[in-house]
């Protein structure tokens, strides 16, 4: 669990610098803006890979057993993590009502894994990003981050709903091949 630890601290960390722009702008002075970026992305690969060989090689230690209906809510909920973080790549009335679909569909995303797995490890891994998520949002919004979308046609919002189901689709059959798990039984 040592690696899983260190991996969230280090991936965390990275993504916690821009919340103290101070800090941000301070490192992109004495490293130039591409190196900072570059730094930033490596550091934070270096992290998520950390992330994924910690939960790997943690031990199952289990705190509950997974609700009967666990498997479908977290499915369900998948499904909205997938459409607010296309909504965030594509134009969509969800970028009217928040600054932050991308980061409501990470908060989703592992509220939703809490539900389904009920692990140690799991909890400290999807817990940590619950935790970040909204933690950067209200950092975002104390700095003035307000909604930028704009109205959306009707073929727009049908656009992010076709990618939200291909990606979703594609996430279930990929899921043991990712996460090494295999999608509950509905």
């Amino acid at each position: 669990m040592t690696l899983l630890v260190c991996g969230l601290i280090v991936f965390f960390a990275t993504h916690l610098l821009p919340t103290r722009p101070a800090w941000r702008l301070l490192l992109q002075a004495k490293l130039g803006p591409k190196r900072y970026r570059g730094l930033f992305s490596l550091v934070s690969m270096l992290g998520f890979v950390l992330i994924i060989v910690g939960m790997g090689r943690a031990p199952v230690v289990s705190v509950w057993e997974t609700p009967a209906w666990g498997n479908m809510a977290t499915s369900l909920l998948l499904a909205a993590a997938i459409y607010s973080l296309v909504a965030s790549f594509l134009t969509s009335r969800l970028s009217m009502l928040t600054a932050h679909p991308m980061l409501w569909g990470v908060t989703i995303w592992a509220a939703g894994h809490l539900i389904s797995n009920g692990d140690a490890a799991s909890m400290l891994l999807f817990g940590s990003f619950v935790l970040y998520s909204l933690f950067d949002m209200a950092s975002a919004n104390r700095r003035g981050a307000i909604p930028k979308g704009r109205q959306s046609l009707l073929k727009d919002e049908a656009k992010v709903l076709l990618v939200t189901a291909l990606v979703f689709i594609g996430l279930l059959l990929a899921h043991p091949y990712i996460a090494g798990v295999p999608v509950g039984s509905f």
